[in-house]
This record gives C-alpha cells, sequence and structure tokens, in this order.
C-alpha cells in the first residue's frame, strides 16, 4: 500500500499528529507524540510513505523524518519514499541539459 504524505501538513506538533493519525489510519489511543509514532510506525504492514513538499516543511517535520528513517529501519516493510516537487524535478531537468 502507498500512502502520501504531505511535509506541509507537519509545521507543529499538535497538527502533526493529528495529520499522521488520520492519514495512517492510526488508532484513537495513539499518543500524539514521537514515541507513539514510532511504535505505531513499526507495526505497519507492508507500507511505502511518499513524503512530498519536504523543501517546504517547518521544523517539526525534521523531527518527524528522523522517526520515519528509524521506524523504516525497525521494520522491514515499511519503506520511506522522499519524492521532489515538479519545480525542483524541472529545475533539475534544465540544470542536466
Amino acid at each position: 500500500m502507498e500512502i502520501l504524505l504531505d511535509a506541509r501538513c507537519m509545521e507543529g506538533s499538535r497538527e502533526t499528529h493529528a495529520y499522521l493519525q488520520e492519514t495512517l489510519g492510526f488508532p484513537g489511543y495513539y499518543g500524539k507524540n514521537l514515541d507513539a509514532l514510532y511504535e505505531c510506525l513499526c507495526e505497519l504492514p507492508d507500507t511505502e510513505l511518499a513524503v512530498m513538499h519536504r523543501e517546504e516543511a517547518g521544523k517539526y517535520y525534521l523531527k518527524v523524518e528522523k522517526v520515519l528513517k528509524a521506524a523504516a529501519k525497525e521494520n522491514g516493510g515499511l519503506r520511506i519514499v522522499f519524492q521532489e516537487s515538479q519545480d525542483m524535478q524541472k529545475d533539475g531537468e534544465k540544470a542536466e541539459t
């Protein structure tokens, strides 16, 4: 299963955890903190999380990204993919030519 995550929705702690709980389908007892995020990510079965708009994300996202990477190391069924925005891809294409 592939799930898209918009890093722009991860500005502060409260909104980040509400967004992740809804998007990832975490249970009602989800603790809404980084430790709880790690635990829930480690339990996800065969999931690819595609993170978009990292370059526009707030400071709290950097903490979330560390948790995503750590959980992916622990959970062999979790894969994290960091997608570049269309503008960055276009700029990259121009730079290569």
